[in-house]
């Protein structure tokens, strides 16, 4: 393979590693950067999703075919079986990925990323644990000289800039067999926003619009680059982009819109702001229409230009200034000395770099960047995150891969690990919802914990356990919540409620979730202290319930014992708790008048029913991730029971099981079959004495 090193060049005394890669690039990038490890003396492993996986991997692989749910533990049983060293990745937002990277660092596991590179063309992004806000890149000025002083000098000159045509043959070849053959991977969880069709079908039409308009466009955006300082630029990012996704406070690119616009317009300024489409959109959200919305009715209505195609260099060189989202435009921008507008959080929003005011005073006053800083930023980015090459040409491909396998081999990374602390103050969007999860050092509270954290939610993670509540706190972190941790210890019940109490004091709560299972108690309150209890505390008529009644928001979920999860010599005491649990909650909800509201999860009565008759355990076993997201769905439902397994859970798994009980039971009668025929042939009675 070009590009591939051959084994006899690997250095003495080289420690042989075990890679683990996730979903790829659209090409067999993957597979050749596999190949060359191969060569030099490593072991590679793959997990397929889907087809299209399959299909662009011919190294040995295992497939994924369960529902997400189950991802967790499957993952967690291939890095272990593998004895996995290193786990290499695109992208660090993905669903799949957000598991796989948890269950990572709880084995030491070095998890790298890779995508396309901060500076593009030409390059790609390889760094470890993860990217943008997530990225080990320093944000402090200082840092950033003294890593650029450390390394050789620049060649930013353009290379492997792939055509079209082939990014398109590759994405089709990959996606098409990704949705036709579901049937093989009937669970498979797609990160996109539209289904691949729909898009295909939106680009489709986008480019037959552009190709008729493209003549006049052209020359419109010519003719405004020859008016240097006129206007500003404002270049969207596709609606799909997890950088808008996870790292902006925007729920979409048109929030992102809106609020550009809206801010210009009501500025007053004398420039224009041209909106230039990304040259990839799909043509699904209407931009033109969306834009001339927010800016109708309004003097600078006629100010605001829309363009499609994306920004040629002549309208990026001579614009006052660019404001973008995170865009790795704005790098582009900077390097050419234009000021600079990020909003959402950026690998280049730095001090001395970005306009760090206020974006309504951006439009009058727009802070330039210092060229020296914006010289040791690319320098020291290159040299720490980036590699020349691509994912889609034969000759990028052969570059990348070669310093792929230096990089990875040098085993040494000069950017310092990213702590929870410096994690906490690159918020991603403000909180706008506090959530407490107590008991959240482990079990159903940990997967809880994890299932609500998200950019925008602030929560409160109280447990016993210090060491399990920093494991779930950074897990949150990284996933994009504000947390606060309050470690007790085995803190009494009381104490438990009084702290929530505290909490929402300081800030009002708009959930309260609390898994009486998962609570580390007192050894004198462990055995005894229900559900119920944890209710009454919480809800009582005073301190937290008063509150929340008062203000009218706010809601209260108890998790019960669930059926798989309660040992057998508990159920009927289990069984009793349960259904006096349903009670109280359903009088407490009478008594408050609805506020605050009541969610109580807890087994259903065929589960408990079955598991106290000793079926068999798989009937009514309890996931965490699965039941923690069942919870969450049916908390957001406004549901006050939520029963789970329920019925058409167990009955499912009981077809399921059931070729497994056919095959024991011809099992057992061929066994007996068989002793009846030895004591018949030995001359014994089969009568029985």
């Amino acid at each position: 393979m070009t590009g591939a090193a051959p084994a006899a060049s690997r250095p003495v005394g080289l420690r042989p590693r075990s890679f683990l890669f996730l979903q790829g690039p659209l090409s067999r990038f993957f597979e050749e950067l596999g190949r060359a490890l191969i060569a030099r003396g490593h072991r590679v492993h793959r997990v397929d999703l889907h087809l299209g996986e399959q299909l662009f991997w011919r190294l040995p692989a295992t497939h994924f075919r369960g529902r997400f749910d189950e991802w967790r533990e499957f993952i967690a049983g291939v890095l272990d079986a593998h004895q996995v060293t290193d786990m290499i990745l695109v992208g660090d937002r993905r669903p799949y990925h957000l598991v796989a990277t948890e269950e990572a660092r709880l084995r030491g596991v070095a998890v790298t990323c890779t995508d396309f590179g901060y500076l593009r063309p030409g390059w790609i992004t390889f760094e470890p644990d993860g990217m943008t806000t997530y990225s080990r890149f320093p944000r402090d000025p200082a840092a950033i000289r003294k890593l650029a002083a450390g390394l050789p000098a620049l060649d930013l000159s353009p290379r492997y800039n792939p055509p079209f045509r082939l990014v398109a043959a590759l994405d089709v070849a990959f996606t098409v067999p990704q949705v036709l053959g579901r049937p093989l991977y009937p669970h498979y969880r797609w990160h996109g926003i539209y289904h691949p069709f729909a898009e295909y079908a939106g680009w489709l039409a986008a480019l037959v619009r552009r190709n008729l308009t493209a003549g006049a466009t052209a020359t419109a955006k010519l003719r405004l680059a020859r008016q240097p300082g006129s206007y500003f630029l404002f270049p969207l990012q596709l609606a799909t982009d997890f950088q808008i996704r996870a790292h902006s406070p925007f729920a979409d690119a048109r929030d992102a819109v809106r609020e550009v616009v809206a801010s210009y317009v009501a500025s007053g300024s004398g420039r224009k702001l041209v909106v230039v489409a990304h040259p990839l959109d799909n043509g699904l959200i209407n931009w033109r229409r969306l834009v001339e919305r927010v800016a109708r009715g309004s003097d600078a209505a006629e100010r605001v230009i829309v363009f499609e195609g994306g920004v040629p260099p002549p309208l990026l060189d001579n614009a006052a200034g660019i404001v973008t989202v995170n865009s790795t435009i704005g790098i582009s921008a900077l390097y050419e000395g234009l000021p600079v507008k990020a909003l959402g959080s950026a690998i280049f929003d730095i001090p001395g770099m970005t306009d760090q005011g206020p974006l309504d005073d951006f439009w009058h006053d727009p802070a330039p960047p210092d060229r020296e800083l914006v010289e040791a930023f690319v320098r020291a980015l290159a040299g720490t995150t980036q590699l020349r090459g691509g994912f889609h040409e034969r000759a990028a491909k052969a570059c990348a891969i070669s310093g792929i396998v230096e990089r990875l081999e040098r085993e040494h990374c000069p950017l310092p690990p990213l702590g929870d602390a410096e994690l906490a103050r690159r918020r991603v969007r403000p909180s706008t919802r506090t959530v407490v999860i107590a008991g959240a050092a482990r079990g159903l509270g940990l997967a809880l914990a994890r299932a609500y954290a998200q950019p925008g939610t602030r929560l409160y993670l109280v447990g016993g356990s210090a060491a399990g509540l920093a494991t779930a706190a950074g897990d949150c972190l990284r996933r994009g919540a504000e947390i606060e941790v309050a470690a007790m210890g085995p803190a009494g019940l009381a104490a438990i409620a009084s702290r929530i109490d505290e909490i929402d004091r300081h800030a009002a709560l708009d959930l309260v979730i609390a898994s009486a299972e998962d609570l580390d108690l007192p050894a004198a309150e462990a055995r005894t202290v229900r559900a119920r209890d944890l209710l009454a505390a919480l809800a009582a008529n005073g301190g937290l319930g008063e509150r929340m009644r008062r203000r009218r928001r706010g809601r209260i979920a108890i998790i019960g014992g669930l059926a798989g999860r309660v040992e057998p010599a508990r159920l009927p005491s289990y069984a009793i708790g349960e259904a006096g649990l349903l009670a109280y909650a359903a009088g407490l909800a009478q008594r408050s008048a609805g506020a605050p509201l009541i969610s109580v999860a807890c087994a259903g009565r065929l589960a408990v029913r079955l598991a106290g008759r000793g079926a068999n355990p798989r009937l009514v076993a309890v996931n965490a991730d699965r039941t923690a997201e069942c919870i969450r769905r049916g908390i957001e439902r406004g549901r006050s029971v939520i029963a789970f397994p329920g019925p058409a859970t167990i009955a499912w798994r009981a077809v399921r099981l059931a070729p497994g009980w056919l095959r024991e039971w011809r099992r057992r009668a061929a066994l007996a079959a068989d002793r009846a025929d030895k004591v018949t042939l030995s001359g014994e009675s089969t009568q029985g004495d």
